[in-house]
């Protein structure tokens, strides 16, 4: 009696870990509707929440709808550095009675309430087909093909955390690998 016997495994994981959650701050996450394609630096890119750009220097993507979401006035985003100069450097009152302006160091301090976006999510699928020889009664033979990610579907990028924009030019998984392997056993 043959037999081919397919192995079929599918995983859907919903973004990266430390990018999911539920929250919002203040109304930084965009709806599906919102999320406007857009050129910056020479490259394709989503935007994925309201983050901080210059948007003027975007291009292929209507100004007016782009600068409603993220203004050209850095005083008036959602999402911005701290400080008058937007340098992350606050006044710290002295005990003489001065101030002096002290730098927050970048990425020892987040301002941002934990997993305060939903990313993109992400889906794979992984089949094996194997077929099992028998040659003699003492020794069997088992061929296998393995084909991860099966359908060649390419996951999206986790948005970058401060501009809010998704790098459509790469993928965060590997395109369709095959391996094929051969065993005997005696």
């Amino acid at each position: 009696m043959k037999r081919l016997i397919v192995l079929l495994l599918a995983a859907a994981v919903p973004a990266a870990f430390a990018q999911t959650g539920t929250g919002t701050i203040r109304g930084t996450v965009l709806d599906a509707s919102d999320r406007l394609l857009l050129t910056y630096n020479n490259l394709p890119r989503r935007l994925w929440f309201r983050g901080d750009f210059d948007p003027r220097l975007a291009s292929n993507v209507d100004q007016a709808s782009l600068q409603r979401l993220v203004p050209v006035d850095r005083n008036a985003r959602v999402y911005h550095p701290v400080g008058a100069a937007f340098d992350n450097r606050v006044p710290l009152p002295l005990a003489a009675g001065g101030t002096r302006l002290t730098s927050i160091a970048t990425g020892a301090v987040n301002w941002n309430p934990r997993a305060f976006y939903i990313g993109p999510g992400a889906w794979n699928v992984d089949v094996a087909f194997f077929k099992n020889f028998q040659i003699s009664e003492r020794f069997k033979a088992r061929f296998t093909g393995d084909f991860f990610n099966f359908f060649n579907h390419p996951n999206d990028n986790n948005p970058d955390t401060s501009t809010g924009m998704q790098d459509l030019s790469t993928q965060g998984n590997e395109p369709r690998i095959i391996q094929f392997s051969l065993r005997f056993e005696w």
